[in-house]
């Protein structure tokens, strides 16, 4: 297979994942898969060669994502055709799920995928217009973090979006934790608290680790 073709199936991989507003790495946890089995450092070989994923992984992914074979296959040829809607993920149009920031302690709130799980969160109208279907806000309880965001504010959380550095991410774990993005690496995020502290969160941590994208005044 040419080169560009190779880099097709992984264009298409980062599709379906984003079509289940997941990250890579979101796709290949839920399929039951190393973490970091998408990563981009697993796309090539040493020599710069592009690596196509094992067959057994692909079919782990589709069956997770519940996409037959010719579906995937419309990706490749570039026709963006899409899935069936998991709807019942999906808020009511304008209004957007919210969790409380010292809630976020409690593992039940998310699946296996990482998304929110929908009868354990309220609802309440957006004040966000380009959220999307799998975003959630969360509600600052605590002063903890002013300046920076005040009590009472909304965060805009977006599972789907990739982790750069310098991003603002909350790690959704027994003790939640808002923070920066030092450093991206292929077995995880280094972070620095808004305390000052440094912090180093590993790609399979069982505890969502999402970007923070927009915030309420």
């Amino acid at each position: 297979m040419r080169g560009d073709r190779s880099e097709q199936v992984w264009n298409a991989i980062d599709r379906l994942a984003f079509e289940k507003g997941l990250t890579p790495s979101g796709l290949a946890r839920a399929a039951g898969l190393d973490p970091t089995a998408l990563n981009p450092s697993k796309r090539y070989t040493t020599d710069g060669r592009v690596r196509l994923p094992r067959m057994e992984t692909m079919l782990e992914l589709l069956r997770t994502a519940d996409m037959p074979w010719r579906d995937f296959a419309s990706y490749l040829d570039g026709d963006v055709k899409h899935g069936q809607d998991d709807l019942e993920r999906r808020p009511t149009a304008g209004r957007i799920r919210v969790a409380e920031f010292s809630r976020l302690g409690s593992a039940e709130l998310f699946d296996r995928a990482h998304l929110p799980v929908p009868h354990l969160w309220a609802e309440v109208s957006s004040p966000f217009a380009d959220a999307g279907p799998h975003d959630y806000a969360i509600r600052l309880d605590s002063a903890v973090y002013e300046p920076s965001f005040r009590q009472g504010s909304l965060l805009l959380v977006t599972p789907a979006s990739v982790i750069h550095a310098g991003d603002r991410v909350i790690f959704c774990a027994p003790s939640p934790t808002i923070a920066i993005a030092d450093q991206v690496t292929e077995s995880g995020w280094r972070v620095t608290t808004f305390s000052g502290d440094d912090l180093t969160i590993p790609t399979a941590s069982a505890s969502p680790v999402h970007r923070v994208t927009a915030a309420t005044l």
